[in-house]
């Protein structure tokens, strides 16, 4: 047996044999079963042991190839380390070989590649009323590789630093689409940390686990927005100038108080017309559709008013036979209707093609309408502003907060939540009439500051806004 005390020296001063046939070993003399193995083309760094067992016959396996993947001081310390687990009943080569193989996981698994995973599970997942949505905005802004520099990273080497560089980036210029990046990273790596996902893409920690949008800048002002008397007279005037679909919602819209996601995908198979209600199944569903309330167990009973019920009878009048289940829809009632942008002004040109730029027309409509009457539109609005003006009137119209709050869908809180279930329903459909009252005289111009205001002792009778 060749067995000589190896060295760097010694190994590199060895002759490559001119073929296979003629390749040798040499044994260390300092650990008995490390070898280095001197071949026509490489010398090998080998442990020779009984990898199966006591009973099993010694075999010869690979610990490194000289000197490019280690010399004789690292081999020793190999080997050393591979008989230390073969009495524990370890078989090192299987470890090296998972721990390969979860090596070529990690650089696979990429943050794109995870976060389309992602995607594919968000349909799924128990809340999932704004699954588009959400997938379209993740695709738009984080997984652009314009904006997202580090999108092809081996998701286990992305750090805090790199989420918070996107974030503020965007930040400087759409701050509020900042926070909700920030929010949907952040979920994205909550999902990644269930224990299956975590070994299956190499990922043993939250990167952005302690970061914290408010110690980052990112917020967003609550809106205290609603519409004046003006605005709400031209809102409603310009409902009843644009034709079905759009204008009937719209009336629906600022009738009912409700989302305006909601309103645009009402069913008639939601509707009770003789009972005059409007029944939204909750959201929990593995396949949640336009029209379900963002409840995830409970469905949403709306009360309707005797203008909505009339409005929506005379809808159900103009349709043709065979018309689908959607009751605001260009497609016959097979899709709701979605294409809000085209009804207002893009502020711009960069959020809206030609066309769309050249749209606008709802908000058109609003704008000559207040021009008309004398007055300006006051700030910018967004749709939830309407949703937002029908609570704040409903609030004295009701006189409870209890009874305005579940008219428009919001759940009670804490200890009441558990315990009242009332509904509220002869309540809320009363407060809907008076407010679709309210609503009829504003577009008439008949409703006096008093009326407006819910203030019959700061102005006189008849006094006009």
């Amino acid at each position: 047996m060749n067995r000589q005390h190896l060295t760097d020296d010694l190994i590199a001063a060895q002759q490559l044999p001119t073929d296979s046939r003629g390749r040798y070993d040499i044994n260390d003399a300092s650990v008995e079963n490390l070898i280095v193995r001197i071949g026509s083309k490489r010398k090998v760094f080998m442990l020779v042991a009984r990898f199966g067992g006591p009973a099993s016959q010694p075999t010869r396996r690979k610990l490194g190839l000289f000197p490019d993947e280690m010399n004789t001081e690292a081999a020793r310390v190999a080997a050393h380390n591979w008989n230390k687990k073969i009495k524990g009943g370890i078989d090192p080569a299987i470890e090296v070989a998972e721990a390969a193989r979860m090596e070529s996981l990690r650089l696979r698994s990429t943050f794109a590649s995870v976060m389309e995973d992602y995607l594919a599970y968000i349909p799924g997942r128990e809340r999932n009323l704004n699954a588009a949505n959400d997938i379209d905005f993740i695709r738009r802004n984080i997984l652009d590789p314009k904006k997202n520099k580090w999108l092809n990273k081996p998701i286990s080497e992305v750090t805090a630093a790199d989420v918070v560089s996107l974030v503020k980036e965007i930040n400087h210029r759409h701050p509020t689409t900042a926070l909700h990046c920030f929010v949907h990273i952040k979920t994205f790596f909550g999902w990644t940390m269930h224990p299956d996902i975590s070994a299956a893409i190499g990922l043993d920690r939250n990167p952005i686990e302690y970061l914290k949008a408010k110690r980052l800048g990112l917020r967003i002002d609550a809106r205290e927005r609603v519409f004046e008397y003006e605005e709400a007279r031209a809102f409603l005037m310009a409902c009843t100038a644009t034709p079905y679909p759009y204008g009937p919602c719209l009336r629906i819209l600022i009738e009912t108080g409700q989302r305006r996601g909601l309103v645009a995908g009402m069913r008639w198979s939601q509707l009770s017309l003789a009972r005059k209600i409007w029944i939204i199944p909750g959201g929990k569903s593995r396949r949640a559709e336009r029209g379900r309330t963002s409840k995830v167990d409970n469905s949403h009973k709306v009360p309707l008013s005797n203008r909505v019920v009339a409005l929506l009878l005379a809808i159900r009048e103009s349709q043709p036979a065979g018309h689908g289940d959607f009751v605001f829809s260009t497609s016959n009632g097979q899709r709701p209707i979605d294409n809000f942008g085209d009804l207002r002004i893009a502020k711009k040109k960069t959020d809206r093609n030609e066309s769309e730029i050249a749209n606008g027309r709802f908000e058109r409509l609003m704008l000559e309408i207040l021009q008309t009457l004398g007055v300006e539109l006051m700030d910018d609005w967004i749709w939830h502003d309407v949703r937002r003006t029908v609570r704040t009137h409903l609030e004295p119209i009701t006189g409870r907060t209890e009874v305005a709050e579940a008219a428009i869908g919001h759940g009670q809180t804490g200890i009441v939540r558990v315990y009242n279930l009332h509904k509220y329903r002869a309540e809320i459909r009363r407060g809907f009439n008076t407010w679709s009252e309210m609503l009829r005289k504003v577009e008439e111009g008949t409703c006096t500051i008093a009326d407006w205001e819910h203030d019959d002792e700061a102005f006189g009778d008849g006094d006009e806004p």
